[in-house]
């Protein structure tokens, strides 16, 4: 009986032991099974999410700008010679001669013949289609730039003149050059007076497209301003055609080079004018600073507006109507594009530029030699609530140093002030003459902000 009981117990003791080993093997297929499935899953839902994301990844891109981070935009420029105005004027290439070719060589002495050489001189006599192909090439340029420039419709309210109490809208095109895309916004400049005033500003591409405009920020001085378009509201189809102009440079123009004007360089929209430089280095003072002009022969009025391309289809320079010799008012005169970058990529970059509040021109070796000085501009006009007339400033005051920093012109003015903040305090030295007497002052000056209100 005992034995009996024990194989009974040790039977019993058997059976639990084996229901137990067979629950874990259990769980632990359940576990692997279930962790196999959530590999599965996570790879499944994975690969879903990758090509939901590919596919969602342009319009998230046109909705939030590439993150909504702008790009930083800079138009690299050329430095002219450290010194008083620079206006570098460039020394022609010669062309070389193919042997046997006649005329005469860069020194006017006709070239010296090898003996033993047999030279053969063909005249080839051009006709209309060699005409006809020039004109095709220059087309081919002003075709390339033409999809940097847009029109600009502006709409403003005017007063009917027989009823002082009705207005009326009219609209008016201009032209738009197409500067940058920063992935959030399309950046346009025009000419500040065409847009001003306007309650509404509408950029047009190719007469199927019109979006709205705005004004980021202007100089009056230059009379220019950047207007910011939204890549939202420009579908890619169109987006892909708009390209930003090429800026080149102004400092080395040459007085005949051939150019082409482009936007209404006639008044009229979407015209186009053939022609030369006719003059350079003209310089025309502003406040704090002084540009470059250049003339060309185009057919110019007051409603003319543009740009001027060189024959690589580079902007050299913007037509303008404010900036004219009172004298030759009629001539087409041009600002210089290398000059005015570092104002054109601070509007388009929204960076705020400082304002001193004077007007300066250069002088002269033999105006600094019966002054006694060695370097300095001079003030011809203070502006009224400026930085420079709270300072002391007057006109007739010959400024000779911003800081640390020798001026020697008013170029050099221009940078030593850009280079500061608005609010910093500058230390200006001048000299300024007091009843028959010359007297060197420090003045304290802090500097304004360009477009703030005064």
């Amino acid at each position: 009986m005992p034995e009996d009981k024990s194989n009974k117990d040790s039977n019993e003791y058997l059976f639990i032991q084996e229901q137990i080993s067979s629950k874990r093997r259990s769980r632990k297929v359940h576990m692997l099974m279930s962790l196999l499935w959530t590999i599965i899953l996570a790879c499944v839902f994975a690969v879903v999410a990758g090509v939901v994301f590919y596919l969602a990844n342009p319009f998230i891109v046109k909705l939030l700008g590439e993150g909504g981070d702008k790009k930083t935009v800079e138009f690299p420029t050329l430095t002219p010679g450290a010194g008083e105005n620079t206006g570098a004027t460039a020394t022609p290439t010669p062309t070389p001669q193919a042997e046997g070719q006649g005329g005469k060589d860069n020194s006017g002495k006709e070239p010296s013949k090898k003996p033993g050489t047999v030279y053969v001189e063909t005249h080839v006599a051009a006709n209309i289609k060699d005409l006809n192909n020039i004109y095709y090439e220059i087309r081919e340029i002003a075709s390339g730039v033409n999809s940097s420039i847009v029109d600009i419709a502006c709409t403003s309210s005017k007063i009917d003149g027989l009823n002082e109490n009705e207005k009326y809208d009219v609209t008016r095109n201009t032209t738009g050059i197409i500067l940058a895309n920063n992935s959030v916004d399309l950046l346009v400049l025009v000419t500040l007076d065409k847009i001003k005033d306007a309650k509404a500003i509408q950029l047009q591409i190719n007469d199927e497209l019109s979006v709205k405009a705005h004004i980021q920020d202007y100089d009056k001085e230059l009379n220019l301003a950047v207007l910011s378009v939204s890549l939202e509201d420009i579908p890619d189809s169109f987006e892909a055609g708009l390209k930003p102009a090429e800026l080149g440079e102004s400092y080395s123009l040459l007085v005949g080079s051939p150019i082409i004007a482009l936007g209404s360089p006639n008044g009229y929209v979407d015209s186009m004018e053939l022609g030369i430089i006719s003059g350079t280095d003209y310089g025309f003072y502003i406040t704090d600073n002084k540009v470059d002009l250049f003339t060309t022969d185009i057919s110019t009025n007051e409603n003319s507006d543009g740009i001027i391309i060189n024959m690589n289809g580079d902007v050299i320079g913007i037509i303008t109507n404010k900036l004219k010799d009172e004298d030759n008012g009629n001539v087409s005169t041009v600002i210089g594009i290398s000059k005015i970058k570092k104002t054109i990529q601070a509007m388009v970059n929204q960076t705020e530029r400082s304002y001193f509040g004077v007007k300066c021109m250069d002088m002269s070796k033999q105006e600094l030699a019966n002054a006694n000085l060695e370097n300095a501009i001079y003030v011809t006009e203070v502006e009224s609530n400026s930085p420079a007339l709270k300072a002391g400033l007057q006109i007739g005051d010959m400024i000779t140093a911003v800081n640390t920093t020798p001026i020697s012109s008013v170029s050099t003015f221009n940078n030593t002030i850009t280079a500061l903040n608005p609010k910093d305090t500058v230390e200006v030295t001048i000299k300024r003459t007091i009843k028959d007497k010359e007297k060197e002052m420090k003045l304290s000056v802090v500097l304004g902000k360009v477009n703030a209100k005064k």
